[in-house]
């Protein structure tokens, strides 16, 4: 069952982690030394059937040598004219007593072919009833004895001569068991041919008994559990355990034979056999090259279980290991979540401590750099946060205070300033009633409040200025007069020359109009014929574009190419490094010997492996080098094709120029005529506004005299500070008739500035 707590779920989780991480390691280790101990073991049993099977070519090899010499001894004495069976015999005698390993020697001549004197040894000793030379010498305890040969001429029974002399080759006989001094003895038999001319006369041969080489074979004892056997090419037993199988052929033995043939048909090649008590031995054959078309095999069988026993200690140790490695991981994972859950216990013990409002509670852990420091700085920065809060309210709580006595001074000033203001009104209304009644004498002598006392002096100011003003102005009168008379008349000489300029305004304004017409037409076919320079010159700029990308990627296709080149060098250096170790690995593996044999052939794979990588790469280097060539062709040829593109565009764009040069001038011929035709328009609109203003002019001469009788009239209303001199003479000397400001607009302005919201005293302002 599960923990309930999220820290216990999470060690938990890790401790399972752990737990099947070390026993999957374990199981691929376990796999892994299967299999290495299962390879060991096989290429020590391959080691160890080759070893017996150089020992048993050895051992027969020396009985080729034998027999060939024996053949040639015999031979060179035929030929020489000097055999001689007494001599013939004492050399086969010395031979059989000189070569322990032999137990018979034998030769067998065709009738007549060794001396030609057959007839004369006829029924002698040693020899058979036709005379031919075919002694047998074989040993019988510690004596030899000498026979003739029997049954040479049956087929079966004499296949040891007569298979020979049908073949012309080397017998190696399969075993057989012989009678010597009574006792059934396994041996086998090496005849050679004896050949002149091309033509068969003879055989000589070697008996030699397997009883010494199957004790031999069999006390060995391959990976300390196994045996060798050495079957012959048909089958028969020559070497094996059990002693009563010796001789037999493998179906007459009990064995699996379909199993014993699967291994020696698969030479080289680990093959499982099931014993007669159930049990499984794992076999590898060899084969044992005695002469051409004649092989034996040496077996070499191992019981499974050996094969494994080192493994079983080494599971066993896994297994122990892995248990003290649960056990560890569930005691560091124990130490670590009671660790997590006491500083987890503390962070939370602090965030309810907060949360109940004890900011001065201690935080933990802040410093550490892991997920429950970050926690315990965040709490911090919340604490913080609330101390800040707090402070804010408190701050806030004493600005309302103090925003409280603010007001009350604020609307003390406020009632001060009103009654200041107020005084201002008073001394300003009686003012302006003096104003209104046309008493421009009058000055206001109380002073105001400091901030209203700028608008008294204001106020005694522009009444000055308009007594001034009123002054003047009687003055003008008299020169409108005398003006408005001369204006009259010379309207009148204006009038007439304005409505010749009128006539002939209205010409040139017509001509003007069918010009600006013929040079706009122009500029829209200008407009017309840039827009398609600049189509043009769009889709030139278009290709150029599309050639400069075509460039780009075929200048990053050469430059991948150009980094795959490099990592093909990589790996064919890699390659070249690697060949170099197999090649050391082999020589080590050669001077480890039979131990390094199976690391020797691992070494030639590797090797093997790596010439083949190198000349891969080397193939990929050429296929790259030569489509870089390809694409430095085809940058080339896309680069001359921009470059092209380039000087169409450039032509393109200086048409383009000059069609806007063109059109711009068209554009500004336009322009210009459409600004003169307006400004004769415009002439003479003006020539006729000038015509009737000069009717308007003479009209209003008229009534300016009026106008300035009735203004006298006005100004003898008010009362002035000095006497009014009206002399005509001064008014002609004066400079300008511009206008004079009016000093009571000003006032106004200023009074309402200061009197903003006094309805009464704006009433009046502008009453008056």
């Amino acid at each position: 069952m599960l923990p309930k707590t999220a820290t216990g779920r999470n060690m938990f989780a890790i401790v399972a982690t752990g737990v099947a991480t070390t026993v999957a390691t374990a199981g691929i280790l376990l796999y892994l030394a299967y299999h290495e101990v299962r390879n060991r073991s096989i290429s020590e049993m391959t080691n160890a059937a080759a070893t017996s099977a150089a020992n048993v070519e050895t051992r027969f090899g020396a009985l080729k040598t034998l027999s060939f010499n024996m053949r040639s001894y015999l031979v060179s004495a035929t030929q020489a004219g000097t055999s001689s069976r007494s001599a013939a015999d004492a050399f086969l005698r010395q031979i059989l007593t000189d070569n322990p390993a032999a137990i018979g020697v034998s030769t067998g001549w065709e009738p007549n072919a060794f001396d030609g004197k057959d007839a004369d040894f006829k029924g002698k000793p040693g020899h058979d009833a036709t005379g031919r030379y075919v002694p047998y010498f074989a040993r019988s305890g510690d004596t030899i004895v000498h026979d003739p040969l029997i049954d040479y001429d049956k087929p079966g029974a004499g296949d040891y001569y007569q298979v020979p002399k049908q073949t012309g080759k080397d017998l190696f006989t399969e075993p057989y068991l012989y009678a010597i001094n009574g006792k059934e003895v396994l041996m086998t038999s090496f005849m050679v041919p004896v050949l002149k001319d091309g033509k068969f006369i003879g055989v000589t041969g070697v008996d030699t008994a397997l009883d010494s080489l199957s004790k031999d074979l069999a006390s060995l004892k391959p990976l300390g559990a196994g045996f060798v056997a050495l079957i012959s090419q048909g089958g028969s037993i020559v070497a094996y355990p059990d002693a009563s199988l010796l001789g037999k052929s493998l179906k007459d033995s009990g064995l699996d034979v379909e199993a014993w043939n699967k291994v020696i048909g698969n030479q080289g090649e680990p093959v499982t056999l099931v014993n007669a008590d159930g049990s499984q031995n794992l076999a590898v054959a060899v084969p044992v090259n005695i002469i051409p078309g004649t092989t034996w095999y040496t077996v070499v069988s191992v019981p499974i279980p050996a094969l494994f026993a080192g493994l079983k200690s080494l599971a066993i140790t896994s297994l122990i290991v892995v248990g003290i490695a649960t056990i560890l991981l569930i005691a560091v994972a124990t130490f670590l979540a009671n660790r997590f859950r006491t500083r987890l216990g503390k962070v939370i013990a602090a965030t309810t401590a907060i949360a109940a409002g004890r900011m001065d509670a201690d935080l933990p852990d802040t410093a550490r750099q892991d997920e429950i420091g970050d926690m315990a700085r965040a709490l911090e920065v919340l604490r913080d946060s609330n101390l800040a809060r707090i402070r804010l309210e408190q701050e806030a709580a004493a600005n309302r205070s103090l925003s409280e006595e603010e007001r009350q001074r604020k609307a003390e000033a406020d009632r001060r300033r009103a009654a200041d203001m107020a005084q201002a009104t008073v001394g300003l209304g009686k003012g302006l009633k003096h104003l209104a009644d046309g008493d421009l004498t009058f000055r206001l002598a109380e002073p105001f409040a400091t901030d209203f006392e700028t608008l008294r002096a204001d106020f005694n100011a522009a009444v000055t200025q308009l007594s001034e003003t009123l002054r003047a102005v009687s003055l003008a009168t008299d020169a409108i007069d005398s003006g408005s008379r001369e204006v009259s008349s010379g309207a009148d000489d204006l009038s007439k020359r304005t409505e010749q300029q009128a006539a002939s305004l209205e010409e040139t304004a017509a001509a003007l109009d069918q010009i600006t017409v013929n040079v706009g037409n122009s500029s829209k076919r200008a407009d017309e014929a840039r827009k398609v320079a600049a189509i043009a010159n769009e889709s030139a700029a278009q290709s150029g574009r599309v050639v400069a990308h075509a460039v780009d990627a075929m200048q990053k296709i050469e430059e991948s190419s150009n980094q795959i080149s490099s990592i093909i060098g990589v790996i064919d250096e890699i390659a070249f490094q690697t060949n170099l170790l197999a090649l050391n690995a082999g020589v080590e593996a050669a001077r480890a010997g039979e131990a390094g044999k199976g690391f020797a052939v691992v070494a030639q794979e590797v090797r093997e492996l790596a010439q083949r990588s190198a000349k891969a790469a080397k193939d990929i280097k050429e296929l790259i080098r030569n489509s870089s060539v390809e694409v430095q062709n085809g940058v080339r040829l896309v680069s001359e094709t921009g470059d092209a593109l380039k000087t169409i565009e450039g032509y393109i764009v200086t048409v383009n120029q000059h069609m806007d040069s063109i059109a711009t001038s068209a554009r500004e011929q336009s322009v210009g005529l459409a600004e003169v035709n307006t400004a004769v328009n415009q002439m003479d609109q003006v020539t006729q506004q000038n015509a009737a203003m000069v009717e308007e002019t003479s009209a209003a001469g008229a009534t300016l005299a009026t106008e300035s009788s009735r203004l006298r009239q006005l100004i003898s209303q008010f009362r002035l500070a000095g006497a009014l001199r009206q002399t005509a003479s001064v008014m002609a000397a004066t400079p300008s008739h511009q206008p004079i400001a009016s000093p009571a607009r000003k006032l106004s302005g200023k009074v309402a500035k200061a009197f903003v919201g006094n309805a009464a005293v704006k009433e009046s302002w502008e009453e008056f």
